[in-house]
């Protein structure tokens, strides 16, 4: 009977998801990870067949936790405006997570095409526009896709440490445009 595994593919991936966050994507190597569960890396290749199926796992509780702040956005009495703060908070709280989401090398886009379509989150998120504002499905798209561009640049803004937004300032800026792109001022 072979050895018992010292470690479960659980704990491998709560100690690279916990490398991640704290010190970004380009510091998971399996010799990192082997240092972190002082063990060789024989136990990560036992559980993992790569290091990219490691981050995989990383990059999938990363989003769980991602889906838990927008989660939490749709619950608000302005569900569309908070999803998008969720998002710039997140950014906020978890900038190595967010990189790792949201400022990899993701393919890219042919020209006009619906940005937020990528985010498993994002027919809630129309949806809630659709109904809290009562607009029709293309105007709710439109609208998403410009904020979804707009929070994004704050939240890389924030991540990047290049400029500094006060809460209020990010409210703000979203009921802006979003008035803006509406077609309403406030």
């Amino acid at each position: 009977m072979p050895p018992k595994a010292r470690y479960t593919r659980e704990e491998i991936s709560e100690a690279a998801y916990e490398l991640v966050r704290k010190y970004g994507k380009d510091f998971l190597t399996a010799r990192s990870l082997a240092a972190t569960l002082e063990t060789s890396t024989a136990p990560i290749f036992t559980a993992f067949s790569s290091i990219d199926e490691v981050m995989e796992s990383v990059k999938e509780r990363a989003y769980a936790l991602y889906s838990e702040y927008i989660a939490e956005g749709l619950r608000e009495p302005i569900p569309f405006k908070a999803s998008g703060l969720k998002y710039i908070q997140f950014a906020k709280d978890e900038p190595e997570l967010f990189r790792l989401l949201f400022m990899g090398s993701p393919e890219k886009l042919p020209s006009g095409d619906f940005v937020p379509a990528s985010d498993g989150n994002s027919s809630l998120v129309q949806s809630a526009l659709e109904k809290s504002w009562g607009i029709d499905k293309e105007s709710a798209k439109r609208i998403y896709n410009h904020l979804t561009i707009y929070c994004h640049g704050i939240a890389v803004f924030i991540v990047q440490q290049s400029a500094s937004f006060s809460d209020e300032d990010i409210d703000r800026m979203l009921s802006e445009v979003f008035y803006a792109l509406k077609g309403e001022t406030k």
